[in-house]
């Protein structure tokens, strides 16, 4: 079975609590919340009564900073005899300095580029209507409505770009207002006495924009390798590093977010574990495959965890988040249930090379080049396929792994992430991440597997 240096793979659920300064750390993250949730908000109002006043100051210093990075990475570069950073470096240097020196533009950049995003979502939303008629979804509909919605705001955002940049500022505005009001909630919730904190819980979480979250696990993938590679710092050292003091108790689900350093990898890819067990969705039948791969029927797997976590690590050469979420009984009842209604949609399906072993035992798995087959050659992974629903046709942009993750967990009335658009691996993690910081979190451990801890499974 899978070995793990630091700490054993198969003994996740148990944990070594950090009880350095906890209250120091408790209070300060409570604080933090209060003051970052009222400066967005006065941001937010400002922005919208002179906007002009805090947007080019703010894209003047925005400019200074990236620049700094250019000017880092290539002094890095420089020192590593790398190539890489040095584009990225002169990347960010010129980037930086039209940010410095033409505010406006900037700001207009910023318009365009985001009326393109919200088309980009009225295409999405466009695209699950037709799949959601043709698998005959109950709520087709909404999805049309949403394309019809984002069409309206792209024009709306394009033509204001074209006339000038108020539009992008009500746009930041308001998003500023309701972020900051987000994070009061949260301020609230973790402030409030125990008894009254089940009252307040979030049904939506309004996230950073997905320009950030998108990429927030490739950027800390980079940082945690810089560092484990130039031996700064070892594995345990660094989760303990980052590591809050939580409840004992043991965590009745695990959300896994993957990331590796290139391809589609570096979207991420996320996972449920339950009783040991993984449960993924994803576009693993290459034959329906359609849109370059974006587009397919959806297949569900439930695999064993120690052989898909080496299996993540050595063949995709992935980082592994583990975060570990406590539920009630209630909760973990409902979210049981919630799986139990998927499993009632699903059929049996084999991948081709695990098709090809049971007609002739020496059937070569270098003969097969889908993944699918490779996962199954490694994990003995159980593969299904939906009969009906809207998980039946998987779609990368909307009806993707992280839509079946919250799929599970919102059954519980957990305070998940919610879009109306686009969702990503990242999204996730950040949602995460912020719960894990939080005293009153529902996420109580965070793990990291990789090539640093895991060691390969012995055959």
């Amino acid at each position: 079975s899978t070995r793990v240096r630091s700490s054993a793979a198969s003994d996740v659920y148990k944990r070594q609590i950090m009880t350095v300064k906890p209250n120091i750390k408790k209070n300060f993250n409570i604080t933090w919340l209060l003051l970052y949730g009222a400066g967005l908000i006065t941001v937010g109002i400002l922005v919208l009564v002179n906007g002009k006043i805090v947007v080019e100051p703010a894209a003047r210093l925005g400019g200074i900073f990236i620049v700094a990075n250019g000017i880092h990475r290539l002094i890095r570069a420089y020192a590593r005899h790398q190539r890489l950073p040095v584009f990225s470096g002169i990347g960010n240097i010129i980037i930086g300095l039209i940010s410095v020196f033409f505010p406006a533009a900037t700001l207009a950049l910023l318009s365009f580029i985001f009326s393109l995003y919200v088309f980009l979502n009225a295409l999405v939303k466009f695209i699950d209507f037709g799949t959601a008629l043709k698998n005959a979804v109950p709520d087709a509909f909404y999805d049309f409505f949403s394309g019809i919605f984002f069409t309206v705001f792209g024009i709306i955002m394009l033509f204001g770009t074209l006339m000038g940049s108020q539009g992008m500022l009500v746009v930041i505005g308001l998003y500023c207002i309701i972020y900051g009001a987000g994070e009061l909630r949260l301020f609230i919730r973790e402030a409030a006495p125990n008894k009254a904190k089940g009252i307040i819980r979030r049904r939506i979480r309004f996230s950073l924009p997905q320009v950030i979250t998108t990429f927030i696990p490739l950027k800390t993938l980079r940082s945690y390798t810089e560092r484990l590679d130039s031996r700064e710092i070892d594995i345990e050292k660094l989760q303990n590093e980052e590591r809050y003091e939580k409840s004992a108790d043991t965590p009745d689900i695990h959300v896994l977010i993957h990331v590796s350093a290139d391809g589609v990898g570096s979207i991420g890819h996320c996972d449920l574990v339950l009783n040991g067990t993984v449960i993924s969705y994803g576009n693993y039948d290459k034959s329906s495959e359609r849109l370059f791969g974006g587009i397919g029927d959806g297949v569900l797997f439930k695999a064993d965890f120690d052989k898909y976590i080496n299996f993540c690590v050595y063949h995709d050469l992935q980082m592994v988040f583990d975060f570990g979420i406590k539920l009630s009984e209630k909760q973990l009842a409902k979210v049981r249930k919630g799986i139990a209604k998927l499993e009632r949609n699903i059929t049996c399906w084999k991948p081709p090379y695990q098709l090809a072993t049971e007609n002739s035992p020496i059937a070569d798995i270098a003969d097969f080049d889908d993944y699918c087959s490779s996962l199954w050659n490694g994990t003995h992974a159980r593969f299904f396929k939906f009969k009906s629903g809207r998980f039946k046709t998987y779609f990368v942009m909307s009806t993707n792994c992280v839509f079946l993750a919250d799929y599970i967990l919102s059954k519980a009335g957990t305070d998940i992430v919610k879009t109306a658009g686009i969702i990503t691996p990242g999204d996730y993690y950040d949602y995460m991440q912020s719960e894990y910081a939080l005293p009153g979190g529902i996420v109580i451990t965070r793990d990291i597997y990789s090539k640093y801890n895991v060691s390969p499974t012995e055959t």
